[in-house]
């Protein structure tokens, strides 16, 4: 005999849905507070979700958008593996990107839901660790020759079983990372969010009913897709291509670029993008597996309809993404992953790109499509053992919009993260920031100007030590779109001893003691034609050092004398 359904009334659906998303943030605080690394507690370079028992994702916290995807494909590898073995205490741990991870420094850690011997669903977290070992400390470095070099590979294990610890297995990871007690620390931290997560969990089932939950999780999953297709429905039908490039193919100078591309295919409500005449993957560790682009899309295709659709999967539904195998997007076992976020950001710009030509008045020109890593390995003044990343400001500006300028220095799109403020930094590490200050000109030039980057100067107070540096964006510019120009190329170079090194995008560079790191990072692209910007606008941003008085003029067209706007002369520029 068939049970009885119970109906998802509006409002109990609402509860359910307000229920699910406050337990999927209760999680990713915990996550903040209580790992042990700035990564995560200041970084934020982490993420959760809950899952139903079919490893569908019906909620996810507002973190990061690049894990979208990668929690997505997880939900369903973790159901398929243990849903005839789960138990209540258990705790999985993964990071295979062959498998639906991301590269090895993100941990999965996934808890299943299990309410009177019955399978509810799952809690999954995900934080980027400091060091999983591999070759190179950090464990992201892109002189890796493939995914072996880079670390631990971890493939759907059991940490915990019905709450005894694997202690061997705990052993093992820990033995293998050069920070075992931040590691420790951080999978802790993990640990603890996902068992915050079941206790969440279990109290809605407690409080609705397991069918009941189930009947709105099917609701609001519908209620997503619906609004999304009502947005895609307002895309005009039809095909957009567009193509953007990395700057390496290779380490040392003589790098050839790496072109990412994109097809749109618009059909009523459903959206195809295939990435086909996408360069093939590289040697060098930059290369992407599904999971990243597949993020990447979800992420731009939910930002057409805001914060109204729960965060749930059923905005994915309309989508189908091509990627060819081999491809820098799509790249065979084992080629090596581990700075797959310089081709992730690569990919965020040509789907916006290609999103902007269907939609332009909806989409951003180009962030500034790179991040600033530098990350060090060696000693400091009294021998002592230190590695870590700079920190300080990372990224450069966000892209400028139809109505409204881009946002300087911040972390944005489909990584999302927070800097490292320069005090713990300067706590942790024999750095010391000597500037740190935005990069006059660095916005490109529009109607709405783009998000300024930043310049600064670091120098190294500790003993000898490499740098090993992780920038793009220094051969080929954020570009502006509906006229809006570009921004500049970055730019980073090393002072030692009165002598100046101009440094490669990606390097491993010695450093020792005194030796002053400069740091220029670019904007982003601009929105409209310069000539058509506000001149008031103009002279509020020369007044505030964000362009010179030669961009003003020979770009905006707008002539400033003794800090106010020469009117007589800017109308004969702008004629």
């Amino acid at each position: 005999m068939k049970s009885k359904k119970i109906s998802s009334d509006p409002i109990t659906t609402e509860v359910v849905r307000g229920l699910l998303d406050t337990a999927a943030e209760e999680v990713q605080q915990v996550l903040y507070k209580v790992s042990h690394s700035p990564l995560i507690t200041d970084g934020r370079d982490s993420t959760s979700a809950l899952f139903d028992a079919e490893g569908r994702t019906i909620a996810q916290a507002t973190a990061v958008p690049c894990h979208l995807g990668c929690l997505h494909d997880l939900g369903r590898l973790f159901a398929k593996e243990f849903s005839e073995v789960a138990e209540d205490g258990d705790i999985y741990i993964h990071n295979d990107p062959y498998y639906g991870g991301t590269h090895l420094p993100d941990l999965a850690i996934v808890s299943p839901v299990i309410v009177k011997k019955r399978l509810v669903g799952y809690v999954a977290t995900m934080s980027h660790h400091a060091d999983i070992g591999g070759f190179a400390p950090g464990s992201v470095n892109f002189a890796a020759t493939d995914l072996h070099a880079e670390g631990l590979i971890l493939s759907m294990s059991t940490l915990i079983k019905a709450g005894i610890p694997n202690q061997s297995l705990f052993d093992t990871i820990l033995a293998n990372s050069r920070v075992p007690k931040a590691l420790k620390g951080d999978l802790g931290g993990q640990i603890a969010a996902c068992l915050t997560g079941v206790k969440r969990y279990k109290e809605i089932i407690k409080k609705v009913g397991y069918e009941q939950v189930q009947n709105c999780v099917e609701t609001l999953l519908d209620y997503s897709e619906k609004l999304t297709r009502d947005e895609i429905r307002k895309i005009p039908n039809g095909k957009y291509y567009f193509e953007d490039f990395l700057d390496d193919d290779s380490l040392g100078r003589n790098s050839h670029p790496v072109k990412i591309c994109v097809t749109l295919r618009v059909k009523s409500t459903n959206l195809e993008f295939d990435f086909d005449g996408s360069d093939d993957q590289v040697d060098i560790a930059i290369n992407n597996v599904p999971s990243c682009p597949n993020s990447v899309i979800y992420y731009l295709v939910r930002t057409l309809t805001g914060d109204r659709v729960p965060n749930n999967e059923g905005s994915f539904r309309p989508i189908t993404i091509k990627l060819p195998k081999g491809s820098i997007v799509n790249c065979n076992f084992p080629a090596p992953v581990a700075v797959r976020g310089i081709t992730l950001k690569r990919v965020e710009d040509v789907v916006c790109g290609v999103m902007a030509k269907a939609l332009p008045k909806r989409m951003t020109a180009a962030h500034s499509g790179q991040y600033t890593m530098i990350n060090f390995v060696g000693k400091d003044l009294d021998g002592n053992r230190i590695q870590g990343h700079m920190g300080g400001p990372y990224a450069g500006g966000h892209g400028a919009r139809s109505n409204k300028d881009g946002i300087d220095v911040t972390e944005h799109g489909a990584t999302n993260g927070s800097p490292i403020p320069i005090e713990v930094s300067e706590s942790k590490l024999p750095i010391l920031f000597k500037k740190s200050k935005l990069w006059t000109d660095s916005g490109g030039a529009g109607t709405w100007r783009g998000g300024l980057g930043y310049n600064s100067e670091v120098q190294w107070i500790g003993g000898d030590c490499y740098g090993s540096f992780r920038r793009d964006r220094m051969k080929f510019k954020p570009w502006g779109i509906e006229g809006g120009l570009s921004s500049p190329l970055c730019k980073t170079s090393v002072v030692k001893k009165n002598k100046t090194y101009s440094l490669p995008g990606k390097i491993d560079f010695p450093l020792s003691n005194g030796d002053l790191i400069q740091i220029h990072t670019t904007g982003s692209g601009g929105f409209g034609d310069p000539a058509k910007r506000n001149p008031n606008h103009v002279l509020e941003d020369f007044l505030n050092k964000k362009i010179s008085n030669k961009a003003a003029k020979n770009i905006y067209k707008v002539a400033i004398k003794n800090n106010k706007i020469d009117k007589k002369e800017t109308l004969k520029l702008r004629k």
